[in-house]
Order: C-alpha cells, then structure tokens, then sequence
C-alpha cells in the first residue's frame, strides 16, 4: 500500500506541475483581481445551483433566462477563460480518477 500512495503523491505533484493546472491558478488570480466580477460569478454560479437542485420542476426555461441576464459576465474575457481553465483542469481530474479506478471490482452489497 506505501507504494500505491507514494505513486499518488508523484501524481499529485505532476499535476501541479502541469500546463492546465498552472493556467488554471492564473486565471483564478486575475478573477480574484477583479472582486466585482468574482462575486458576480459566485452569485451566478449559486443561482445556478439553485434551479438546477429544484425537485420536480423543469427548470429549462429559467435556466435560460439566468444565462441572458447573465450573458455579459460569461462574455467577459478574465470569467470565460477563468470557466474554460476550471473546465480543462476539471476534466483531466476525471479522467484521472477514472484512469485509476479501470478495472477495479468493488463489490459492497453481500448476495
């Protein structure tokens, strides 16, 4: 098992090293730079969330609207490069995992 968890560590540090990682950070430090328009993404983000979790209401329509009213925010350069930086590192995160979890059988209900 120690060897299992020093390869992880290895991983772990390769991919701080890496290019998606490195621009990922750079892009969160410009949109921390910019107070009003981080906020304005966390709000968007929470309301997002919001209407996405809203139990047996299709929230297709309102989605769209909160896209439209925010549709400047997500057109602003220092926010869209910042949402497609976390949505590189994000993928390559799951891929990792699933890498990692190929072929594993965890079976946890007893038959």
């Amino acid at each position: 098992m120690k060897e299992v968890i020093n390869q992880s560590k290895e991983l772990n540090k390769r991919i701080l090293d890496s290019t998606e990682y490195k621009y990922y950070l750079e892009t969160k430090k410009s949109l921390k730079d910019s107070p009003e328009l981080s906020h304005q993404l966390k709000e968007f983000r929470r309301r997002n969330y919001e209407l996405q979790n809203r139990q047996g209401v299709n929230p297709y329509d309102e989605l769209c609207n909160l896209v439209r009213e925010y549709d400047d925010l997500l057109h602003n350069s220092t926010v869209s490069n910042f949402l497609r930086a976390e949505q590189h590192i994000c993928r390559m995160m799951q891929e990792v995992y699933n890498s990692i979890a190929e072929g594993l059988e965890l079976d946890y209900l007893d038959e």
